[in-house]
């Protein structure tokens, strides 16, 4: 005849001995968290010394220096100097280069970019070629930095792999290498390629290669549709892998394109590949072959070097077959693959030995029905809590900081990170606390997992691809509570924790890197803050036994611990929180010439002055408000300065034929810069209603914006750009065009602690142009 146990643990051992315990397992809890970490990186650079057949970052970094030497945004002189560069190099590879002139263009909302592009496009013939392997990176940057990372490391990786290859054994397939132009500025050079060129539809597989930082590993981000045979080949031939089809998932939801989306559309089989660590260099003078980690380098080529000989021997329509997978990295040593048709029934299997070990615990009567519903209600709510906490205070931490909140996985945001987990793991160890006063063990154990399995099969049913990361934990720890309830021990509650620690040790494995990497692309916002609260919550829910050996009797001093950790990481968080040298802050500033009034102003879209920006301020902090005679027509608010007036050249607009026909206004124009400028902007009011777009022979229909159409123009030469609009207007219409360099008018320099956003330091001058009636 069993007894019915009483609420609580049953633990009558001595207050100091269950601390002491307590403290030894958070201090394992977080060096599994950590070494999970750890494992996600790159491998260590290959020596210049290495055999001619293998891949050296250090070989491979030469071609970074040479082409990232200064910013080389589209149609720059420094952007036609690394185009020179490539043209040379792959041409001393034996290969016969071309440099592709088009016209590549991006249709936004409101907005529609063209650029003169100068893609690099070669290739090296197989012997057999089932269909071609395809390398892709960009070679231009933005105008506030040399882009080592974003995108020479990429163009380097490309390169090194070549040379690799031509040292070691010929591939069956051929390999096609686009090296593309005006990336930054809407994808330019890729559309432009994919569009008109003729190898586009050749590829059989896309490989392509990016930055947003300029360290860490490499991560494979991205795949397309029907991927199975794909990643079983990666999961094969990558020597580090690291990668994760929850990632591939979440990123489909988001705005964010690489060159690789132009491609997305034709079902090419493709994988995108990015390393993101140390955000504040993305787009910024941080980006220089210096700052550049070797190990990311290596990563890529890594990639680049074993799939292109894995590939460049097989059957590329084989990749072509139908299903997708799951896949993640196992402490970046080996990517787990298996089919997504696999997903429902795993998920079914684990909620079946979930049923039996509920059947058995009731039968032995550990738990009782009742208890254990309202166990389910109660654990739902501690899931809840933890990410509730973590980001009140999160918000009360960045409201605090405000200004001195740091871009990026920075030193002082990983201390504020980890702080406000502890603050988290804190309140679920308080409330865990309570709750035993209610519940049994085994109750709440029980019902922690039914909240999971709720949301796992959630998962399975909306994001399968994600499914993996709660699957795996869920069902090694159902597995072992219904082996516990099969078998008797003189220790049940020793026997609960043996049973459901392997799945609270694969949950750290792999919950601390999805934690680590949302926080490393997300930065520490109350979105990452969030998306952290919830892993935790969900630890706690599938990890009850072992929490629960972190709450002693008396749970004060146990929670007393992570407090005061927590404080102390918060504290350290808040004093490194400020720029410097390292970690420099983001401003903005821009000199406009209006050339209708000649008058000029300093903008900057900052919340406030900062150091350097306040002196073209006057020394006092201007109100926000619209400029619209100094932004072409922008009705966005921005701090505003008189400037100096300086004798600059304005853009030119020449109507070549303007017609009507019906209630459609056609008209043909000439818009060009007299002062060499990289891009042109022309602004049309909300009024103006344009139909249909020619740019130099490519016809696009714009999009409807309630705030009128932009058109921005990158790389245009002196000839300029011919435009043909069809339009329906008033009789008189307006637009406003003007152009910008880069470059301000000044010889005031920024402290080392401050640095140009994207977009920043440049020169712009706008001109109004009006239009009466046309000629019928």
């Amino acid at each position: 005849m069993s007894s019915r146990p009483t609420p609580g643990t049953g633990q009558q051992e001595a207050p100091s001995r269950s601390v002491v315990r307590a403290f030894v397992v958070w201090c394992l809890v977080s060096l599994l968290a950590a070494w999970a970490i750890f494992e996600l990186k790159a491998p260590d650079p290959v020596p210049a010394s290495a055999p001619q057949s293998e891949f050296s970052a250090e070989r491979a970094v030469a071609h970074v220096r040479a082409i990232a030497r200064v910013p080389h945004p589209l149609g720059s002189r420094a952007d036609g100097e690394a185009r020179d560069y490539l043209v040379a190099q792959l041409s001393a590879l034996g290969l016969s280069p071309e440099v592709v002139t088009g016209i590549g263009t991006y249709n936004g909302s409101g907005a529609v970019i063209a650029g003169k592009t100068n893609d690099v496009v070669a290739r090296l013939p197989g012997t057999a070629s089932s269909g071609a392997i395809m390398l892709m990176a960009h070679y231009d940057s933005v105008s506030t930095a040399p882009g080592a990372a974003d995108d020479a490391a990429g163009v380097a990786a490309i390169l090194e792999t070549l040379r690799a290859l031509k040292a070691g054994s010929s591939l069956k397939n051929d390999l096609i290498v686009l090296i593309t132009d005006g990336e930054e500025q809407g994808l330019l050079g890729a559309e432009a390629s994919a569009s008109s060129h003729p190898w586009a539809k050749d590829p059989g597989l896309i490989m392509n290669f990016e930055a947003r930082g300029n360290h860490g590993p490499s991560l494979l981000f991205e795949t397309g549709k029907n991927n199975g045979a794909l990643i079983n080949g990666v999961a094969k031939a990558a020597p580090y892998p690291i990668g994760s089809s929850l990632f591939y998932a979440l990123y489909k939801q988001l705005p964010n394109d690489t060159d690789f989306s132009v491609f997305r559309p034709t079902g090419i089989p493709g994988l995108n590949f990015a390393f993101g660590g140390h955000l504040d260099a993305y787009h910024s003078r941080l980006d220089t072959p210096g700052n550049l980690d070797l190990a990311s380098l290596q990563h890529h080529g890594s990639y680049a070097l074993a799939l292109v000989r894995h590939f460049g021997q097989m059957e590329l329509t084989n990749l072509k077959q139908t299903g997708d997978n799951v896949f993640f990295d196992w402490l970046g040593s080996m990517l787990i693959t298996y089919s997504e048709r696999w997903v429902i029934m795993g998920e079914g299997l684990a909620t079946i030995f979930l049923i039996l070990a509920i059947v058995v615990s009731v039968r032995n009567r550990d738990v009782r029905t009742g208890n254990l519903v309202l166990a389910g209600f109660v654990c739902l709510v501690v899931l809840l809590s933890i990410p509730v906490a973590m980001t009140a205070a999160g918000w009360l931490l960045l409201q605090l900081l405000g200004s001195r909140l740091l871009l990026g996985d920075t030193p002082a945001n990983s201390f504020l990170l980890i702080g406000l987990s502890l603050l988290g793991a804190a309140a679920g160890c308080a409330l865990l606390g309570k709750l035993r006063a209610r519940f049994n063990l085994q109750e709440l154990s029980l019902a922690g997992l039914v909240v999971v399995c709720v949301l796992s099969w959630t998962i399975a049913l909306l994001l399968p691809a994600g499914s993996y990361l709660l699957f795996w934990p869920f069902l090694l720890s159902v597995i072992g509570l219904f082996v516990r309830g099969r078998t008797k021990s003189t220790s049940p509650l020793a026997q609960m924790l043996r049973g459901t620690l392997p799945g609270a040790i694969v949950a750290i494995l792999l919950f601390a890197p999805v934690a680590y990497l949302f926080y490393v692309f997300l930065t520490l916002n109350l979105l990452s803050i969030a998306a952290v609260g919830v892993l935790l919550g969900l630890f706690f829910c599938i990890a009850i036994p072992l929490i629960n050996v972190t709450v002693p009797r008396s749970p004060w001093p146990a929670i007393a611990l992570p407090l005061l950790v927590a404080s102390v990481c918060l504290g350290i968080g808040v004093v490194k929180s400020h720029p410097s040298s390292l970690h420099p802050w983001p401003d903005t500033l821009l000199y406009s010439l209006n050339a209708d009034d000649h008058t000029a102003a300093w903008i900057s879209d900052d919340r406030a002055p900062d150091a350097y920006t306040t002196q073209f301020f006057g020394g006092q902090a201007p109100a926000r408000k619209p400029m619209p005679d100094f932004l072409a027509g922008s009705q966005r608010s921005v701090l505003a300065g008189a400037a100096p007036v300086v004798d600059l050249q304005p853009p030119i607009s020449e109507i070549e034929a303007d017609e009507q026909n019906g209630d459609i206004r056609t008209l043909r124009m000439n818009v060009r810069s007299q002062r060499d400028a990289h891009r042109i902007l022309v602004r049309f009011d909300p009024s103006v209603k344009v139909s249909s777009i020619k740019i130099a022979g490519r016809n696009l229909t714009p999009r409807p914006s309630s705030t009128g159409l932009v058109l921005l123009l990158h790389g245009m030469d002196a000839q300029g750009a011919d435009l043909e609009l069809a339009l329906k207007a008033p009789s008189g219409i307006s637009y406003w065009v003007s152009d910008y360099s880069s470059g301000l008018p000044t010889t005031q320099q920024r402290g080392e602690d401050l640095m140009a956003a994207q977009g920043s330091d440049e020169t712009m001058v706008v001109k109004k142009y009006v239009l009466g009636k046309p000629a019928k």
